[in-house]
């Protein structure tokens, strides 16, 4: 193979490590489709929310559910927005005036996004909607309008059909109730209104009113899907507040069966890595040259193309490993994550001089990564334990590897003796165990299952959720 075909001093090589800021062409080349996306763009399930932690792939997924109902030939209207964009700015704990304030958020983008995309409109709802539009810049008023805007006329008859005033345009606009009930009217019996909102707890904190906003927006979205058969909602949130939204609002658990868990297995992974070393070949005009040499099996062609950026075994473990494989072990099993740490690899391998990605390039700089990452842990996971960061400071100069015994010493002696860690849904004070299991769930611990001849894998809370949870098989033979 000629290894020549990638440039490990080009940027883009591996792409964007966010997939929101990533531009539609790149993001098109090297996106993997997943099995979950079928249930994402399948118009036939209303209402549809991933869940999973930061840098696992949520964005990416409801951008995926954006383009392919988009390019649907149906010409669904999809109304794309972050939470910031649109969440109402209340400053009351009161649980109704949240849910009220949350539909009708999002039925005025709804009607914004139709009102832009109405060419003539006539009918009353139509000039309802496209007012909305232009009064919110999402659209620019064409020429009746401007025309109207600048006469004194009244509700004219213009074949056959009354066109509102512009003493009613111009008295403040649509009110909640109306801009609902124009959506509702204006949706009846076309395609499916699709709205997808990411982000959904951008800076969550566990505080009250930080709760209701977000719990709201769940409870409200139900709610929607019932009221506006055509609506399909798609939105993310992270498992940990969920977890502890879940634990507080009984109505979220008509909202559970919506879920869908997202989770990274040693072989998505490889198939993310070769997928952007081949989105990478294709945009700068070299996939050509080895395309016809690429296995036909997709487990070797991901491998062979990895092969190109990559050396194709490290030493790991006493044993050689896939560069994928230590990757994966290294990245926590975060595709974001993965995707930086390759990105800072490559920078040093071209300090080196060397024409592949080695194990020498990776670790070097991997102290510094590894703190950042400790720091995003930490960061995400307040919310869940506010005191995480001196539970995770307790494992600092402790072996990378333990038996479970090993582990539940350290919680003791160093954590236990010394604070009272809460985490959400554990009542009292946590047991080792229960420290373990929060580790675990967060993804500072894995557990790593020893095979004859050197081989073993690591278990993540996907693949074991139930690991420190069993009083009769604590931790499943694992270290």
């Amino acid at each position: 193979m000629a290894w020549d075909l990638i440039d490990l001093r080009d940027p883009g090589l591996f792409g964007n490590e966010a997939a929101e800021d990533e531009p539609e062409h790149i993001f098109s080349s090297y996106v993997l489709r997943r099995p979950e996306a079928a249930r994402f763009v399948n118009a036939g399930n209303r209402f549809c929310v991933t869940r999973e932690y930061k840098g696992e792939g949520k964005s990416a997924l409801l951008r995926l559910t954006r383009l392919a109902v988009q390019s649907h030939p149906d010409h669904s209207l999809v109304v794309a927005r972050t939470s910031g964009e649109i969440a109402p700015a209340l400053t009351t704990s009161d649980w109704p005036s949240w849910t009220r304030a949350w539909k009708a958020r999002i039925f005025t983008h709804i009607a914004r996004e139709i009102g832009g995309q109405i060419g003539f409109a006539w009918r009353d709802d139509d000039m309802s909607l496209v007012e909305e539009a232009e009064e919110h810049g999402f659209r620019r008023k064409g020429l009746v309008n401007s025309i109207l805007d600048r006469v004194k006329v009244t509700t004219p008859e213009i074949a056959g059909t009354k066109v509102p005033s512009i003493e009613r345009r111009r008295s403040g606009g649509m009110t909640p109730s109306k801009t609902q009930h124009a959506v509702a009217r204006w949706s009846k019996g076309r395609a499916p209104l699709w709205v997808v909102v990411d982000d959904v707890d951008q800076n969550f904190q566990n505080t009250e009113l930080q709760k209701r906003r977000v719990a709201s927006f769940f409870v409200a979205c139900r709610e929607l899907i019932n009221k506006v058969p055509e609506l399909r909602i798609r939105a993310a949130v992270r498992p940990n507040v969920w977890t502890t939204l879940k634990m507080e609002y009984e109505a979220l658990s008509h909202v559970e069966q919506y879920m869908q868990d997202l989770s990274w297995s040693e072989d998505q992974m490889r198939q993310l890595l070769a997928r952007r070393i081949e989105g990478y070949l294709k945009r700068v005009g070299r996939f050509d040259q080895i395309r016809n040499k690429l296995p036909t099996a997709s487990e070797y062609r991901d491998m062979m193309l990895i092969d190109l950026a990559f050396e194709a075994r490290m030493s790991w473990g006493g044993v050689t490993r896939p560069a994928h494989v230590v990757l994966n072990t290294l990245s926590k099993h975060r595709p974001r994550w993965i995707v930086e740490l390759s990105q800072i690899a490559a920078s040093h391998a071209v300090r080196s001089g060397h024409s592949r990605i080695g194990l020498d390039d990776v670790l070097p700089d991997y102290g510094d990564f590894g703190r950042r990452r400790i720091q995003d842990l930490i960061a995400e996971f307040r919310s869940q334990c506010p005191e995480v960061e001196e539970v995770i400071s307790a494992f600092a100069r402790e072996k990378e590897q333990l038996t479970t015994d090993e582990l539940l010493e350290i919680i003791t002696n160093k954590i236990l003796a010394r604070l009272t860690p809460r985490i959400v849904g554990v009542v009292g004070e946590p047991r080792p165990v229960d420290i373990a299991a929060f580790l675990f769930e967060v993804g500072f611990i894995f557990g790593r299952r020893d095979y004859h001849g050197g081989e073993y894998e690591h278990i993540g809370y996907a693949e074991q959720p139930s690991l420190f949870r069993s009083r009769t098989d604590l931790d499943a033979g694992l270290s």
